[in-house]
């Protein structure tokens, strides 16, 4: 893996001045020290004179593997195989798989915190995922937000099917955006979805009491003309849909026309969330469709979750996504790019060594 420059580390010292601030040229290069992956530089920072290796704040840190294999480990996880299957494959202990995939999870939900932020959408898909975790009769649902237009994964919240996991869920996505009054979303016919949209993505105001004494009424949300909810009502019959009612829940029909237009869509529906569905059960290998496919434990269904969501956002090209080169390179006619590049956080497609070696700040904040 190609040692990033010192512009990009910042002090990892909560008591320095300049912790968390990348690019004020306080980080030196102190001397090479000798690790099983090669040599790593020790930095300095000059202002509060802590010394710290390259690999702080990175999944690599304090990892006895060679990265090679690490990045192996996190291929084979996230292309649906089991713990198992990547053990075997990868030569390596099981218990070792497990718990580098927790690692890898962990400086994945970090990753997304630091980049998602201030981001700029006109809509949203939400959709669930039905799992387990532990054994077959305790269900763990899997809810996503996803940007139709860039394919990128905004926010994904896991535990039961209730109304605590609608609110994690569209209160996360909204924390993640530039303009939340400016969203037209687009659910299923989830009962949560409708009740918590105005207090979500509308205005609050208080409401004037009746005289002057007495308490004031509660507060209520008025929805703007810049936002909408559309719910796409599906009817079954066993298993398989009768009939699909739409109904435009809040917003005005107005903003909804506008954003099915710049889609391309003749309809409103969830087409880009549910196609998504299908490519996360092939790269989670806790949601595969196998008889014995799920997490032993919360922690790590939650953390092998937030991998699969990292390598797909930053890691894996997506066809629909890519754009036409001015002139061609080769026979190359087209420029391949991920979610994360076309929503515009990043210019290039990550690897899996990168992302796994991205140095998160200690207190990630809105840029």
């Amino acid at each position: 893996m190609q040692s990033p420059s010192l512009d990009s580390f910042c002090c990892l010292n909560p008591a320095c001045p300049a912790a968390g601030q990348p690019g004020l040229g306080n980080i030196r290069h102190r001397k090479w020290y000798d690790t099983r992956s090669g040599p790593r530089r020790l930095l300095r920072c000059s202002i509060c004179a802590r010394e710290f290796s390259e690999l702080k704040g990175t999944a690599l840190w304090n990892v006895k593997l060679p990265n090679e294999r690490v990045e192996s480990i996190v291929e084979h996880v996230t292309r649906g195989n089991s713990f198992k299957q990547t053990a075997e494959l990868t030569h390596t202990h099981r218990t070792t798989v497990s718990r580098l995939a927790c690692i890898a999870g962990e400086h994945a939900a970090r990753v997304h915190d630091q980049h998602a932020q201030d981001l700029h959408v006109t809509s949203l898909q939400a959709d669930e995922r039905h799992g387990f975790v532990g054994r077959k009769d305790q269900p763990c649902w899997e809810a996503t937000v996803i940007d139709p237009c860039s394919k990128f994964i905004v926010q994904n919240a896991l535990g039961a099917r209730t109304t605590d996991l609608a609110v994690r869920l569209l209160f996360g996505a909204r924390s993640r955006l530039h303009d939340p009054h400016g969203v037209v979303l687009f659910t299923d016919g989830w009962l949560p979805y409708g009740s918590l949209f105005p207090a979500v993505f509308g205005r609050p105001f208080q409401p004037q009491r009746q005289g002057k004494r007495g308490r004031f009424p509660k507060l209520q949300y008025r929805i703007p003309r810049t936002s909408g909810h559309v719910r796409i009502i599906k009817t079954y019959q066993g298993k398989r849909v009768v009939d699909i009612r739409i109904e435009r829940a809040a917003g005005s029909q107005r903003r909804v026309d506008q954003e099915l237009a710049s889609l391309g869509y003749n309809t409103p529906n969830t087409s880009a969330v549910e196609r998504h569905n299908g490519t996360a059960r092939r790269m989670n290998p806790h949601q595969v469709r196998r008889s014995l496919a799920f997490a032993r434990l919360p922690h790590v269904c939650q953390t092998v979750s937030d991998l699969v969501n990292g390598v797909y956002n930053f890691c894996r090209v997506n066809r629909s996504l890519r754009v036409k080169l001015d002139e061609p390179v080769g026979r190359r006619q087209y420029a391949q790019r991920t979610p994360a590049m076309a929503i515009g956080i990043t210019d290039t497609v990550w690897s899996v060594l990168r992302l796994l070696g991205t140095v998160v700040l200690p207190n990630p904040c809105r840029s």
